[in-house]
């Protein structure tokens, strides 16, 4: 079992998760291995905090009571796993949590967060990453999770990675012969960033939503 802080949860992880940072203590959230075959999701969603759903191709989900992940995996080749668990997987969690989660990457200016929502491609995460290189702490790349509950709502923050289109990294003067795809064939690349993560949650000042 792997243990790792995303969102500031302690996940304990049966499955290798590249993206966040490692960790200890008692887990918040549990991530394991369990055949699904069978479950009816009409059972699943009449019975309420519980979600099951399939990401064609990668595994098949059980997602319950913001504290427990299921995954039955598809791929024959697992590193394609972690992408779904802490993308469309953990927004569940986080939902389940009573967190307001949208589709934004974000950053710290004056000790407040701004984020940028927008469609695939748009260029969330490569404006993040050029406000990053110019020394803003970032909190979020793909997922923002705001908790509502707050006066004023925070933004928790994720783990320190972007995930960037090649000719996105080029144009950000990275180096891509030392970044790694996403998983093998995976058309964005992993940056994984040791300085500038904002490890704490800040007060939400404002949301661009981009547009081409």
């Amino acid at each position: 079992m792997y243990t790792y802080l995303a969102y500031n949860l302690c996940v304990h992880s049966e499955f290798t998760l590249p993206e966040p940072t490692l960790a200890e203590g008692a887990p918040d959230v549990v991530i394991q291995r369990g055949c699904l075959d069978g479950v009816e999701q009409k059972l699943i969603a009449e019975q309420g905090n519980r979600i099951f759903g399939k990401v064609p191709g990668i595994a098949a989900f059980l997602i319950e009571h913001g504290r427990q992940i299921t995954v039955d995996p598809l791929a024959e080749d697992e590193s394609m796993l972690s992408p779904s668990i802490l993308g469309a997987a953990m927004s569940v969690i986080l939902q389940q949590r009573g967190m307001l989660v949208l589709h934004a990457s974000s950053v710290a200016i004056a000790g407040k967060v701004v984020a940028f929502m927008g469609g695939s491609g748009w260029g969330k995460s490569t404006l993040a990453n050029a406000f990053h290189a110019k020394g803003y702490p970032v909190l979020t790349d793909d997922v923002l999770a705001i908790d509502m509950q707050s006066t004023p709502p925070v933004v928790i923050p994720a783990f320190p990675q972007f995930k960037l289109c090649r000719d996105a990294a080029v144009a950000l003067g990275h180096d891509t012969d030392t970044l790694k795809p996403i998983f093998p064939s995976a058309p964005k690349l992993s940056y994984k960033f040791t300085q500038g993560f904002q490890q704490t949650p800040l007060p939400l000042h404002g949301i661009y939503v981009l547009d081409k």
